[in-house]
């Protein structure tokens, strides 16, 4: 049989490796970037390839200076480290792949969507060798996964009339809300506290144990720090202050043609650091001021609403730049984004859900090409550029004749990527809980079914 690995991250390495073991298309390998996790960890070649000096030429000859610099704009946590530290890291971390896969020999890999450079690496090494680096994810549609390639969608079967139907029930009901989407009622400034005092904690948890463990530049350590550049600060319990809780009044007196829905999503976040191929719209806060500022010059009043899972954690800069803006109105955290979306004309996001959402509900939806839409549907804006002429380009947009067939087809769209299994059953995976066991099964189903499609021959010169 051909060989596969699934990639770990951490406190996932049980799920995946239970996962492996009920393959039957190939012989599956968990490889992780944890030392002691899975069948092959990347750790110690990755300090072993840092102390010989290789690292920072391997990078360059691997991926060039833009690539480097394309690699390190795209992680969350690169961004904020000396760009020599990260290109040997790049570099270490290649070189450890490499090995790695000389050492495994897959002709697939499977892993989660793709949120550090660790992936992005991975996924360039393996493109490289001709080998299909996939990432899974949860769909919108509750209890099934979908399959990508670096953020675009993979359609895997012809949507039956049952499954159409039931999908349209559940992500056209009024009250619908992605299974990943925190239902959290209490947005208070004590819960502020909380989460800042919590993360606090964690991060100085991890920066001892990354040195206690002898893996300093481990990303998922590093990751937890609160001096990386995204992190939020003390001052930033002042985003509370600037919600308008007499934002119904305002929109009272705004036409319902004139009202802009902007739902900002997780930041930074897999989906937009990695989906986005305009690299001048990877920087976020200018994106969103820049809408504002346009669309409110041509007359649109803009309500902006944070994610309910940003709680705590968005900075204030972009909150007090838009606070400034006249056409601009700051949506307190415990309005539903549903109550938004049924009172607004238009919405805008980058790659986030609320996108389908308002689609579906006959909106102009103005998206950043985002897995779910296609060109018909949607309004793609997909450079900072063409942003200048969002007025124009909603202003020529006509809602669909027929939105009940509109509806259809873009719910086709997702139901042909969508397969059944519950993405979540990697939390606190034990094997030797049947119920466990019996709960991920479903998805079992699905990587057995759909998988072998992904393996690629080895190449001749391979």
């Amino acid at each position: 049989m051909p060989n596969a690995i699934f990639f770990a991250i951490h406190n996932t390495a049980p799920w995946w490796t239970y996962l492996a073991s009920q393959m039957e298309f190939a012989n599956v390998s968990v490889l992780s970037d944890i030392r002691g996790d899975g069948d092959w960890s990347l750790v110690d070649d990755f300090y072993h390839f840092q102390r010989t000096g290789e690292a920072v030429a391997a990078a360059r000859a691997r991926f060039g200076d833009d690539g480097c610099a394309e690699i390190i704009l795209r992680c969350r946590s690169l961004r904020s480290l000396d760009p020599g530290l990260a290109i040997k890291m790049i570099g270490g971390m290649a070189l450890a792949i490499e090995k790695a896969f000389d050492h495994l020999d897959p002709r697939l890999v499977l892993t989660f969507t793709m949120d550090r450079y660790v992936m992005d690496v991975m996924e360039r090494v393996a493109r490289k060798r001709e080998i299909d680096f996939i990432e899974m994810t949860t769909s919108i549609i509750p209890d099934q996964v979908m399959f990508l390639r670096r953020g675009k969608i993979i359609p895997l079967k012809e949507p039956t009339s049952q499954a159409m139907e039931a999908a349209t029930t559940t992500l056209c009901h009024a009250d619908f809300a992605p299974t990943y989407v925190s239902d959290t009622k209490k947005f208070s400034l004590s819960r502020f506290w909380r989460i800042y005092a919590y993360f606090a904690l964690r991060g100085a948890y991890f920066n001892a144990l990354r040195f206690l463990r002898r893996d300093p530049l481990n990303i998922h350590y590093i990751d937890a720090l609160k001096s990386l550049r995204h992190k939020p600060r003390l001052r930033d319990v002042a985003v509370l202050s600037f919600m308008n809780p007499a934002w119904e009044a305002r929109m009272r007196d705004v036409p319902r043609d004139r009202r802009v829905f902007l739902g900002l999503q997780l930041f930074p976040e897999a989906s937009m650091d990695y989906w986005l191929n305009s690299q001048d719209m990877l920087q976020h806060d200018n994106v969103i001021v820049r809408y504002c500022e346009v669309l409110g010059g041509a007359g649109y009043h803009i309500y902006v609403k944070d994610h309910p899972l940003q709680f705590g954690f968005r900075q204030r800069g972009l909150m007090q730049r838009l606070s400034k803006l006249p056409s601009v109105t700051l949506v307190p955290y415990d309005v539903p984004a549903g109550v938004l979306i049924g009172q607004c004309a238009v919405s805008i996001t980058f790659t986030g859900t609320i996108g389908f959402q308002a689609a579906i509900a006959g909106l102009c939806s103005v998206v950043t090409e985002p897995y779910y839409a296609d060109e018909r549907h949607y309004l793609h804006v997909r450079s900072f550029r063409e942003i200048d002429d969002v007025a124009e380009r909603i202003a020529q947009w006509s809602p669909p004749p027929d939105l009940s067939a509109a509806r259809r087809e873009m719910i086709r769209h997702l139901v042909a990527a969508s397969v059944e299994g519950d993405y979540f059953t990697w939390r606190k995976f034990d094997r030797s809980n049947q119920a466990h066991r019996d709960k991920v099964q479903p998805l079992v189903r699905s990587l057995n079914r759909y998988l072998p499609r992904f393996l690629k021959p080895k190449p001749p010169y391979g």
